[in-house]
Formats: structure tokens, sequence, C-alpha cells
């Protein structure tokens, strides 16, 4: 399970889901959009405190706009002040608690901190307000599978699957359920197409591993562990 932990865990990381983030605070704002990883590792510090500063002047004058605490919360977050941006979000779900953006960023910094139960609980928020995507539904599977509920997990799995087929980061999530649920021949199923469409998944390989121990196929087992360790899987 740790090669399972491990890899989900990963792919956790890789999305931040982002709040409206005009350079100014603006009651029209409602807008949802996303961050690309890469970009996180060369944020403009001075830049995103001075949001920051704007939005606690607009929230002194205006203490009910939502917009404004899940703006700032968001641009916390960006900074790595998870417990300022989750009082933010907090504030902001109090006073708006129909708005999907904030229930995807508090999960986002829920599971960075390790907190699964919760970050499943403010996706499935998420997914009760609406719009519904394939990625909401794959994040609640993930966070689901990290607090070792398998059958929501898969359940979770499947209705991502059916919004997006043949995606290589939800088949390694039905795979990783199904081994949880001791549904081995068809988690190594869901695995081969997995690594079919990524053939460096190294955490994928190794969860194919577990299964094949499971079902006593251990030539392919030490295979697969030997192959993910080569591609640097350490776990």
């Amino acid at each position: 399970m740790k090669a399972l932990a491990f890899a989900v865990t990963l792919s956790l990381t890789l999305a931040i889901a982002v709040v409206a983030q005009d350079s100014k605070p603006s009651p029209k704002s409602n807008v949802a959009s996303r961050q690309p990883a890469e970009a996180a590792a060369n944020i403009d510090v001075a830049a995103i405190q001075k949001k920051i500063d704007e939005y606690t002047a607009a929230i002194k004058n205006d203490p009910q706009n939502d917009k404004y605490f899940g703006a700032r919360g968001q641009n916390y977050q960006r900074l790595g002040k998870l417990d300022l941006a989750t009082d933010d979000l907090d504030r902001a779900i109090a006073i708006n608690p129909n708005k999907q953006a904030y229930y995807q960023v508090r999960a986002l910094i829920f599971s960075t901190q390790g907190r699964y139960r919760e970050s499943f609980a403010d996706y499935s928020k998420a997914i009760s307000c609406g719009p519904v995507t394939h990625n909401l539904y794959l994040k609640q599977g993930q966070t689901a599978l990290l607090s070792r509920d398998y059958e929501t997990a898969y359940v979770a799995a499947k209705e991502a699957l059916s919004r997006k087929a043949d995606d290589q980061e939800t088949l390694v999530l039905l795979g990783s359920a199904e081994q949880g649920k001791g549904m081995y021949q068809e988690s190594v199923k869901h695995l081969n197409r997995a690594i079919e469409l990524n053939p460096t998944d190294s955490g994928a390989i190794s969860i194919r591993g577990d299964s094949y121990i499971k079902l006593g196929q251990t030539e392919l087992a030490i295979r697969d562990k030997s192959r993910a360790k080569q591609l640097g899987f350490r776990h």
C-alpha cells in the first residue's frame, strides 16, 4: 500500500484549484481557473503579497463579501500560508456555502496537509455544488483511496471514467481501488491499460506488482518491482 499511497499523493500535488485572481478586488469577479503546477515554483511573492494587502483593505470595507475572502485565501495558499488560507476559505464558505471553487481550494490544502478525510469531504461538497467534472470525481476518489475507503474510491473512479474514458490517471485510481477491494485480476487489467498509456509511470507499475503478489504471480511481481525501481520509484 505504500506504493499506492505515494503514487496517489504525487498525483494530488499536481493540480491546483484557483479562485479568481484579478489584480484588484472586484465584486463582479466569479471565475474559477487553474494554475499550472510548474508555475508554482516561480511565483512572484511581492505581487502576491500586494494582492493580499488589496483584498485585506477590501474586506475592511466589505466584510461580508465572500469573493474577497476566497481570493485572499487562494493567495495565502500560493505563499504556503495554509492556516491563513484555510481561515479565509472557512469565512468565504460561511458567507457563501454554494461556491464550488472554495471547496476545491480548501480540499487541496487539506490534501497537502495529509488531512485526506477532510479533503474528501470538501471534494464531495464541490461535486454536490456542481457542475460535476471528471477532475472532481478523480480527486474525490484519490482522497478516498488515501483514506483507505476503497469502495468509495472505486465508485468515484467509475464516475470519473464515465466522463473521460481511457484516462490514464483515472485508470491508475481504479486499479488501485480494485486492489484495495481484493479485485486483483481487475486491478491488473486496468493497470495494464494505464501502463500502456504511460509506460514510464513507476507508481502504476509498482502497484501492479503488488496485485501480482496477491495473485501469486511472483515472477511478474519481481519484474514490475524491479522496473519501478529502475524508473526511480523508491517507496
